[in-house]
């Protein structure tokens, strides 16, 4: 009966060193069933790839370019390889040490006889030579078991600082993913702004022409001669950084995807064909609070690093408990003096079992565990934490989606009267019914309110950007890319 106590007793003290250390995400935050404010969205689920639903294929071969060459990217695959070789490395303590030693040596010996005569009547008058050689091997073995778990803690929270790195991974792809998208919509935006700003600008140069006419003629003042003056100057500044702004952002959208600056040109043309801004997709539907969980990588991060914590809580727990060591050495050779002298041989071992236990350490082991556990309620806090302001993100960008996709349909309406107003006022003019300015005037409404829209849309666009990451789409799983 007690023999089988004892071996009951091994085997849970095995079990408990072989299982991992896992705590349960206690979180206090209450996920709510769906969100306020995604009821309206009609879009594609589905936007792990989310650039190949804007249907834009230079966009998109920029994305994929960056996702495979990006070096920011590259230094986040470079720090999980770092974080890999350090699991593996916490995870061979767990195993024995086994090593092998070894030596050959050989001595040789001459010593002339220089006795004199009577001594070598004595002794003889030989010469003195000796030669021999040795051979010595060996195996060392140690091993110091994991009884209380401290080694697999210590493995374990490797292995999810492992999954911490992982996780930046996804998340440096979806940002840089983000980032091409928005400096993309950018300069989109410049090319489409320099063509309203081109027709604004004729159309106050022929308001000025007209003006001047009427001035020489007694019929307006210097006071509009200047005010026109002063606004033909204010649209040749903006044009004047118009070309600033497009290279800037064709310079960053360079350095996102690996490539350098100087020599590398978007394709003006493509981007004008496809017209991205004027056919953004729809927000994705079928989004729940729950998914956050899965699909954020800060949020799987800050998972992680829980685990990661109450890993090594585990472990400064675990300093309190005596901790074995097995230490073994076997060794055998063969010393051969030569001469008449039979070789020496033989073989030894040596085997030993440690124990150590902490008996004072001045307060040592029970700081460490308090830090410890500090660090996992912070982690726990920050875990929480994120979670808030993802729920928070994701229904402040639904809602500014479909605020902004309402302004811009007013906008696009409001753009049409003018436009339509501006057409019946040159008939007008042509008819005699409205002076010259009038009609220039209402031209120039008509091109203010093209300016807002497309304003709105680059919004728009760079929102629907900040939806993808607050929902947590533009990255996969490792090697699918």
């Amino acid at each position: 009966m007690q023999k089988r106590y004892w071996m009951l007793t091994a085997l849970s003290l095995l079990l408990t060193a072989c299982s991992h250390t896992e705590v349960a995400l206690d979180s206090k935050i209450d996920l709510p069933q769906q969100y306020q404010q995604t009821a309206a969205a009609q879009g594609n689920q589905q936007i792990s790839h989310w650039w190949q639903q804007w249907r834009d294929p230079q966009l998109s071969a920029l994305i994929e370019q960056a996702l495979r060459q990006n070096l920011e990217l590259a230094i986040a695959q470079s720090r999980l390889q770092e974080a890999r070789a350090i699991s593996s490395l916490a995870g061979a303590e767990l195993a024995p040490q086994v090593g092998a030693s070894g030596s050959v040596g050989g001595q040789r010996l001459e010593i002339d006889n220089n006795l004199s005569s009577a001594a070598q009547q004595v002794v003889g008058n030989n010469d003195l030579s000796a030669k021999g050689h040795a051979i010595v091997g060996g195996v060392v073995a140690s091993w110091e078991p994991d009884i209380f778990g401290q080694k697999r803690s210590d493995a374990d929270a490797a292995k999810y600082a492992e999954m911490g790195a992982q996780e930046r991974v996804y998340g440096t792809q979806m940002l840089v993913a983000s980032e091409i998208g928005d400096n993309y919509l950018r300069a989109q935006t410049v090319l489409q702004q320099r063509q309203i700003l081109n027709r604004s600008l004729q159309t106050l140069q022929q308001l000025q022409r007209y003006l001047k006419g009427r001035f020489a003629a007694g019929q307006v003042t210097a006071y509009e001669l200047n005010e026109i003056a002063a606004k033909i100057e204010a649209l040749q500044a903006q044009q004047t950084g118009l070309q600033a702004q497009f290279d800037t952002y064709q310079r960053s959208i360079a350095v996102l995807i690996g490539q350098v600056p100087q020599g590398f040109k978007l394709n003006a043309k493509q981007m004008q064909q496809a017209n991205l801004l004027q056919h953004l997709p729809q927000p994705p539907q079928g989004q729940q609070p729950g998914s956050l969980l899965t699909q954020r990588p800060d949020i799987r991060a800050n998972a992680a690093a829980v685990q990661a914590y109450a890993a090594k809580l585990a472990s400064a727990k675990a300093d309190l408990l005596p901790r074995f060591d097995i230490q073994f050495l076997w060794q055998t050779g063969r010393i051969d003096l030569g001469g008449d002298l039979p070789p020496l041989k033989g073989w030894g071992g040596l085997a030993s079992i440690g124990v150590q236990l902490p008996i004072f350490t001045a307060g040592r082991i029970a700081a460490n565990i308090q830090a410890a556990d500090a660090r996992l309620q912070t982690a726990l806090l920050q875990y929480d934490q994120s979670i808030l302001q993802a729920l928070a993100e994701v229904d402040s960008s639904y809602q500014a989606q479909f605020a902004l996709d309402q302004q811009i349909r007013q906008l696009n309406s409001a753009v049409q009267k003018a436009t339509k107003q501006a057409q019946d006022t040159q008939k007008l003019f042509q008819y005699g019914d409205k002076t010259l300015d009038v009609a220039l005037q209402t031209r120039l409404t008509a091109l203010d309110y093209q300016q807002n829209l497309l304003n709105a849309r680059l919004a728009a666009g760079q929102n629907l950007l900040n939806l993808y990451k607050a929902i947590g789409g533009g990255w996969q799983a490792e090697n699918t890319f």
